[in-house]
């Protein structure tokens, strides 16, 4: 692969997942806080120990990684601790793990449905496809109603004006949105920050436009799982 080469396709961010998919390009070695599952024709993981071949990998977070496919690239990227997350690292025991050819044909189109569906869960498929599901318990009414106010509002969600809406301290709403989500506010406000810099570049704003629209400096949050496409990210359409 040209080491010069550039990340052209699809990509979309959700509250704790990301996905790619077209054309992956420089990916050097590198480690990022986020599970990653990738497939692809010739797919290729490299770490310490050395390269191995397959159909696709699940690698876990924060393990030193190259990941290399040729086109159409399938990637997913997951928070570790949110409540997939952490079932899928059970799964794979904290070390990268091969997909089989149905796996990783299941993955492309966990990956493909997620860039247009409003609903998606790709977390949630991919610890169902590996064997981790667990049904995740009854959201407290008032959790959901803050998240559905966000989601339909163009505005950043912010840990002080949820805990003045809910009437409850910033301390005990941090509690209940790691009870009700399954993951830290502060790794939910991070990635709602990311999305909406995510949208604001495909939308033809500059990164630093982007970051500002997002409520985040990018460079402080380039390690996040966006990090491989966000600077290809002007037009999302899929690659050709």
């Amino acid at each position: 692969m040209n080491s010069a080469a550039k990340w052209r396709g699809a990509a979309r961010i959700g509250p704790a997942w990301a996905v790619f998919l077209g054309a992956a390009g420089d990916n050097q070695l590198h480690r990022h806080h986020a599970i990653q599952a990738f497939a692809g024709p010739g797919a290729l993981i490299a770490d310490a120990s050395g390269a191995s071949g397959g159909p696709g990998f699940v690698a876990p977070a924060n393990v030193s990684h190259r990941a290399i496919a040729a086109y159409p690239s399938s990637f997913l990227y997951i928070d570790p601790d949110c409540a997939s997350g952490r079932r899928i690292a059970a799964a794979i025991r904290h070390r990268i793990t091969a997909l089989s050819p149905r796996q990783a044909s299941d993955l492309a189109a966990i990956v493909e449905s997620s860039i247009t569906d409003a609903d998606a869960d790709p977390a949630e498929r991919l610890a169902i496809m590996l064997g981790a599901a667990e049904i995740a318990p009854a959201r407290d009414a008032r959790i959901s109603a803050a998240l559905a106010a966000f989601h339909e509002s163009d505005a950043p969600l912010e840990a002080r004006a949820l805990a003045r809406a809910l009437k409850l301290s910033q301390s005990r709403v941090a509690h209940l949105f790691r009870d009700e989500v399954g993951v830290p506010m502060r790794s939910f406000l991070l990635w709602s920050k990311l999305r909406r810099a995510f949208t604001g570049i495909a939308q033809g704003l500059s990164l630093t436009e982007a970051a500002h629209h997002g409520g985040s400096p990018i460079r402080r949050t380039s390690r996040a799982p966006a990090r491989a496409s966000l600077a290809q990210a002007r037009s999302p359409s899929r690659a050709r």
